[in-house]
């Protein structure tokens, strides 16, 4: 995965400074202060009316807690619920207008550190515009995410509510594997070049919970480059390889290696890589969805 939250701060035309100027609001008054997941400290009005989101997964926790008709602004890939069609765009994760943005007059703006850049971050910053930063890179603090963004927006109980749902879903799925030998499973994030998900992902945790194993535990990057030859050394008994909007290659870029026990056993899956990839609500039908692959000996396991 791109390492979007480590690029250096752009310089922000003259306009859009003087946007900024007319933009920034009161330092302190009338403000609470909240804690960003990256332990910022945030001051943010006591009911922020105004939200954009900046990426997907925070957009869907949004949604899944109730806050999402506070919603004034989004980013291009931000799709889902189906509400999402009629809130404003605001350009895309690497590079959303901040013109727009201060146009829109948000109270709150949620970022991750996976699909936006340190650039948006500063540039908003110098608008005076409150910026939460979300980081879930496990389940754990996927979990810790909803529940922080709940807070942010007073949606503190419909976010616990939430997370509760989920961990139970979990439970099911996990106990429901327990005892059957793990599936030597990899996710792949994209095929050419390979990008896989290893086990510092929360990908990881969606694999072991849906009765699998993920093979990729040789590295400490979440989303490291493999060969080929790491590939076939790894030997898989099921590839993964997760969709994109922007269109992935298919998976048959994995035919002519038959060497591996998924293509050999004709084990080589397309999986919607919306559910799995964003951290968000929707991770836990990307667990139930990986496991229905995993055992497709016991059809509908996952429900």
């Amino acid at each position: 995965m791109m390492r979007t939250h480590k690029i250096a701060l752009y310089a922000a035309p003259l306009l859009l400074l003087a946007l900024a100027a007319c933009h920034r609001p009161s330092p302190a008054r009338g403000r609470r202060a909240i804690l960003d997941d990256i332990g910022r400290t945030v001051l943010v009005p006591p009911a922020p009316r105004r939200l954009i989101s900046l990426a997907p997964s925070s957009t869907e926790i949004l949604y899944a807690i109730g806050a999402g008709d506070r919603l004034v602004g989004i980013d291009r890939y931000s799709d889902w619920p189906k509400a999402t069609a009629s809130v404003a765009k605001v350009g895309a994760n690497l590079d959303p207008s901040l013109e727009r943005i201060l146009g829109l007059r948000p109270d709150l703006v949620f970022i991750t550190t996976s699909a936006n850049t340190e650039a948006t971050d500063e540039g908003l910053a110098h608008a005076g515009i409150p910026v939460f930063v979300s980081r879930a890179r496990k389940l754990s603090e996927i979990y810790a995410d909803i529940e922080a963004i709940g807070g942010a927006v007073g949606r503190e109980e419909a976010a616990r509510a939430l997370t509760a749902s989920m961990r139970a879903r979990f439970e099911k799925l996990r106990a429901r594997w327990a005892g059957r030998p793990p599936v030597r499973t990899l996710v792949v994030v994209w095929p050419d070049p390979l990008v896989v998900a290893s086990r510092t992902s929360h990908l990881d945790d969606l694999i072991t919970l849906a009765g699998g194993i993920n093979v990729a535990d040789d590295s400490t990057q979440p989303f490291p480059t493999y060969s080929l030859e790491r590939l076939l050394a790894r030997a898989p008994e099921v590839i993964l390889v997760g969709s994109h909007a922007a269109g992935a290659p298919a998976h048959g870029a994995f035919e002519r290696l038959t060497a591996v026990p998924a293509v050999r056993d004709h084990r080589v899956y397309s999986i919607d890589g919306n559910l799995i990839f964003r951290p968000g609500p929707r991770v836990v039908e990307g667990a139930e969805a990986i496991a229905r692959l995993l055992h497709p000996d016991r059809a509908g396991a996952a429900k």
